[in-house]
């Protein structure tokens, strides 16, 4: 029986796109965006196939995103908040606006899901991200990158049984 990679060592970013930026279509969007992960990752990313997928609890008219997962392993001395300002960063170059609306249509959305062991819970980052496990579009992605046997932090749970108890949302892979 093989082993499980241990991926301990490495932050996994959720990115979507559903609305064009100055890199182009959303899949144009989020090939740059893995192109800029590249830049603050100490290695080779890993990177997940592109999904197409309906809006979760998103404003009436909103369209399909596109969503990928990125493992990157952080330089040295990156800590959860500092990744967190340059994902931030990212979004703002490529056009992100925050109207405050939660769900709503962006040019690009970076959200950090894991990052290594570490928990996290102030006002800016909670981490394990408090979504992520009900989702479709980051667990499908990232059980791509991770594996189904990936057992995601602080659910005593496989990325697979995760899979398994979620309903009702479209998720197509390119």
């Amino acid at each position: 029986m093989a082993a499980t990679p241990d991926f301990s060592g490495y932050a996994f970013i959720s990115i979507g796109a559903n609305l064009p930026s100055g890199a182009g279509d959303p899949i144009d969007t989020i090939m740059t965006a893995f192109s800029k992960l590249e830049d603050i990752s100490r290695d080779e990313i890993l990177k997940s196939s592109i999904y197409v997928t309906s809006p979760v609890d998103s404003p009436a008219g909103t369209p399909d995103f596109h969503n990928a997962m990125a493992g990157i392993i952080p330089k040295e001395n990156e800590t959860p908040t500092s990744l967190l300002h340059k994902l931030q960063a990212m979004e703002n170059a490529a056009g992100r606006t925050r109207s405050g609306i939660r769900n709503e249509a962006r040019t690009l959305d970076l959200d950090l899901v894991l990052f290594g062991a570490h928990r996290v819970d102030t006002a800016e980052l909670t981490l394990p991200h408090p979504r992520a496990a009900s989702r479709k579009f980051v667990m499908e992605p990232l059980a791509e990158l991770a594996g189904n046997d990936f057992e995601f932090p602080g659910t005593a749970m496989t990325v697979a049984e995760i899979l398994d108890g979620i309903a009702g949302q479209s998720v197509q892979k390119l």
